[in-house]
C-alpha cells in the first residue's frame, strides 16, 4: 500500500499538491483529515506512526466500500487554495474550509496511492515518520511564504505561533516564548521548518513551489509518474495582490540580514529578486 505523507511550510503549496494529485488516476490526496491533537496523546513517535497507518487503513476501506473519505474540503472538493478571494475590514483574507465527507467517484485499485497532508504536525514528527512513510515537503520563496502568512485572517502563524508544532516540539515552544517580536517569531518558525526538512528528509524529497508552477504541475512526476501528463494553468502567487507591500519590504530586509536554515534551500538572491519583482509590480500599478 502506498501511503504518502505531504508536509511543507504552510502556505507554500501543500493544498495545491493535494488538488493536483487528485487529478491523477488511482490516487487520492486528503487535506488535513486527521485530528492532529491526538498525536500529543500518543506515548511516542512510533505510536503516532501507528495511528497514521490505522487511519490510512480505515480510509482505504471507506473509499473502497463506500466511496468517500473524511477530509477538510470546500463544498465537497479538495481545493487548490483555502484562502478566499475576498478580504475582511482589516484587509486580511478569510479561509473557507469545513471538515467532513469527500466523495471520490473515480476507480481505485486495491493498492491505490493515498496521500495525507498535515504541514506542521508531520514536520514536527519527521524524525520518526520519515523512516516509516514516504514523506515529501514543498518549499516556497521564504519572503512570499511569510507574506502569505500575514495576509490571512485568524491565522496563528500571523501571530508568530504554530500551535500543534509547539505542542509536539517543546524546544520550539520554549524558543518562541522567549521572543516578543511577532515577525521574529514568524521567521523562527520558518527556520524551524527548513531545519527539519534539512535534517530528516533526503534532498530528493523536496518540491520547489516555483518549479511546480513553472512546470504546470509536472514537477510532481518525480514522485508520482502519472503527473507527467499534467498541464495545468498555474500562476505564481509570490507577488499576490493580497500581500502588504510595505510589510514585504520589511520582511525582505529582515531575511537578508539573517543567516540560518532558510538558506539551505533558497539563496538570498531569490529574496532580492522577489523584492525587485515587487517593486516592478507596484510601479506597474
Amino acid at each position: 500500500m502506498r501511503n504518502v505523507l505531504i508536509t511543507g511550510t504552510p502556505r507554500s503549496g501543500t493544498t495545491l499538491i493535494c488538488s493536483l494529485l487528485n487529478k491523477l488516476p488511482d490516487t487520492v490526496a486528503l487535506h488535513e483529515p486527521m485530528n492532529v491533537w491526538d498525536f500529543s496523546e500518543c506515548r511516542d513517535g512510533n505510536a503516532v506512526a501507528d495511528l497514521i497507518e490505522n487511519f490510512c487503513a480505515d480510509t482505504r476501506k471507506s473509499l473502497h466500500e463506500h466511496g468517500f473519505a473524511v477530509s477538510k474540503h470546500v463544498r465537497g472538493k479538495i481545493p487548490d487554495n483555502v484562502a478566499a478571494d475576498q478580504v475582511n475590514r482589516a484587509g486580511t483574507r478569510l479561509r473557507r474550509t469545513e471538515h467532513g465527507r469527500v466523495v471520490v467517484d473515480k476507480p481505485l485499485s486495491q493498492n491505490f496511492t493515498l496521500a495525507v497532508k498535515h504541514p506542521a504536525a508531520f514536520s514536527a514528527l519527521l524524525e520518526t515518520l520519515s523512516p516509516r512513510f514516504e514523506c515529501y515537503a514543498i518549499i516556497r520563496n521564504p519572503l512570499a511564504t511569510l507574506a502569505s502568512w500575514n495576509s490571512l485572517d485568524r491565522f496563528p502563524l500571523k501571530d508568530g505561533h504554530s500551535p500543534i508544532g509547539e505542542k509536539l516540539d517543546v524546544d520550539l515552544a520554549r524558543d518562541l516564548a522567549n521572543k516578543t517580536d511577532v515577525i521574529e517569531r514568524q521567521i523562527h518558525i520558518l527556520e524551524w521548518f527548513y531545519d527539519r526538512f534539512r535534517r530528516f528528509l533526503p534532498e530528493g524529497a523536496l518540491i520547489n513551489y516555483e518549479d511546480l508552477i513553472a512546470s504546470r504541475g509536472r514537477e510532481l512526476a518525480k514522485f508520482f509518474p502519472a503527473a507527467a501528463d499534467l498541464n495545468e494553468n498555474l500562476s505564481s502567487k509570490n507577488v499576490s495582490q493580497y500581500y502588504d507591500r510595505a510589510l514585504m519590504a520589511d520582511l525582505g530586509d529582515r531575511l537578508l540580514r539573517r543567516e540560518g536554515a532558510i538558506w539551505n534551500f533558497y539563496r538570498k538572491r531569490d529574496v532580492e529578486n522577489l523584492l525587485r519583482d515587487l517593486s516592478s509590480s507596484s510601479v506597474g500599478r
